[in-house]
């Protein structure tokens, strides 16, 4: 197998094999004022603005869980604990701009507890979880090209799944869920220098052990 183009569900991941420095766009400024306007907006008594806010990010919150639980199933189910929890401690939350680190700083810790739970039942050595990244992209007119595809989704986040869990975060975080440095340092509680250098090493990482699989037969 060739060194590959990833899908467009990991296409933020093609940072990995350039390690080009990501920045803030247009679209991260636009995601925060509106996030910013929907907390003010919940708390002067508009209940329908935190719905406006889950579906803001339920999709990155659900990517998030399903690289830890294996199981849509069981992403779907926890990506609603942590909406519910933030839900209950929003009000806690002093700078509304800061609400995409704290979202995932809160989320970080919900998936790391879920995964350990599941790991002490045993959950991950069932079979039923080998192939759960979620539905397949359908494509009658070129089915071979989307079985390679779900092979290369299925390559990246076992490569992902694999690594130490500090390195396997940061990764997610950055190349996945496409927080800012910032945000990293803030979600992670790590200086902002130590997430560049964890973030270089981690990559490298991941680009060693992709072409070590590319490799084999």
């Amino acid at each position: 197998m060739e060194l590959f183009t990833l899908t467009a569900c990991l296409s933020t991941i093609a940072v990995l094999l350039s390690n080009t420095p990501g920045t803030v766009s247009q679209e991260d400024n636009a995601a925060t004022t509106e996030t910013v306007a929907l907390i003010r907006a919940w708390r002067n008594g508009d209940m329908q603005a935190f719905n406006r806010l889950v579906t803001l990010y339920q999709v990155r919150i659900y990517n998030l869980a399903l690289n830890y639980v294996k199981s849509s199933e069981e992403a779907k189910d926890l990506a609603q604990d942590i909406f519910i929890t933030v839900y209950r401690s929003l009000p806690n939350l002093r700078d509304e701009t800061k609400f995409s680190a704290w979202l995932h700083q809160l989320a970080l810790n919900h998936c790391r507890n879920r995964y350990r739970k599941l790991r002490r039942r045993g959950y991950f050595n069932s079979d039923s979880v080998d192939d759960c990244f979620g539905p397949e992209l359908a494509s009658p007119d070129n089915p071979s090209r989307e079985l390679e595809q779900k092979e290369r989704d299925r390559l990246v986040r076992a490569t992902i799944a694999a690594m130490p869990e500090a390195e396997k975060e940061i990764i997610m975080l950055r190349d996945l869920q496409e927080l800012s440095y910032e945000e990293i340092s803030e979600a992670l509680e790590l200086p902002l220098g130590t997430v560049k250098s964890k973030l270089n090493r981690a990559r490298n990482t991941f680009k060693n052990r992709i072409k070590n699989l590319l490799r084999t037969p």
